[in-house]
């Protein structure tokens, strides 16, 4: 019993404390990016929902290390003076590097703002912006 406690404190505060990382490297792309007023969902999930998750809306087979879905036109969220952005699912997988997971963020909040890599220019682009971003974040 003491033993399954001291493993949910431990995953309690490991947690809590990568919540607290990707809450502050979102507030600090965005603050960067000049989007206030904005409504971010960021979901952390494990490798089976993010294999499950690329494959339906990619159709790709495997677990994604971070996913973006944009809101929807027309969508409303509760508060009607924020703008929705969308949603942004990180694989917990990745979290055993913090800086990995500032850089998947960032990633992904580049999605939905409209940046690809598709091109190489447009790569180009994501990426000098992408380090811009993490070197603010730090």
């Amino acid at each position: 019993m003491g033993r399954s406690r001291s493993f949910g404190a431990a995953y309690n505060k490991r947690r809590l404390k990568l919540e607290k990382v990707v809450k502050s490297a979102a507030l600090s792309a965005l603050k960067v990016l000049k989007q206030s007023n904005v409504y971010l969902e960021i979901y952390l999930a494990g490798a089976s929902r993010m294999r499950m998750l690329n494959k339906k809306f990619r159709g790709k087979n495997k677990a994604a290390d971070v996913l973006s879905f944009p809101e929807p036109e027309g969508f409303l969220c509760g508060d009607k003076s924020l703008k929705p952005l969308g949603e942004v699912f990180l694989n917990i997988v990745e979290f055993k590097d913090g800086k990995r997971v500032v850089f998947l963020l960032v990633h992904g909040i580049l999605h939905l703002l409209g940046y690809d890599h598709i091109r190489k220019n447009d790569r180009i682009k994501m990426e000098k912006k992408e380090a811009q971003l993490i070197v603010n974040s730090q």
